[in-house]
């Protein structure tokens, strides 16, 4: 799959395309071109004219094998960025979730011993005064 990034040179004024504008850079990141600059028309593609031409000498059999396997290891790493990235995001929900659930069970537990502790008293109540009737 081929691919384009693009990137400005000061020395891009030499380069005109066929429409007499200035041609605009781009970056081949095909399988034969990894990482090969050249210069095309800068006109959207249904005004671009047919103008063409690299910047760069064409890249040796080796380079351009280790070009093309770093660049994939650099996409592959940026999904695997991605993916983390959105773990990580489903987990800090996930933290958000189980705090608000904590905050419940601490509420809810206050009440509970507020009752158990009103029960005791009475209970200590009850007691003490069926004891002093003795």
């Amino acid at each position: 799959m081929a691919t384009l990034s693009t990137s400005s040179v000061g020395s891009a004024a030499r380069f005109i395309c066929d429409c007499g504008k200035r041609a605009k850079m781009y970056t081949s990141w095909s399988l034969k071109n990894p990482g090969r600059r050249f210069y095309t028309c800068c006109q959207n593609p249904d005004n671009r004219c047919d103008y063409f031409e690299w910047y760069d000498v064409e890249v040796a059999g080796r380079n351009g094998d280790v070009i093309t396997h770093l660049n994939n290891r650099r996409i592959f790493l940026e999904e695997k960025i991605n993916l983390l990235e959105e773990k990580i995001t489903m987990l800090e929900q996930d933290i958000g979730k189980k705090k608000e659930k904590k905050r419940a069970f601490k509420k809810k537990n206050a009440q509970y011993m507020k009752v158990m502790f009103g029960v005791m008293c009475s209970w200590q109540c009850c007691y003490l005064h069926l004891s002093s009737e003795c």
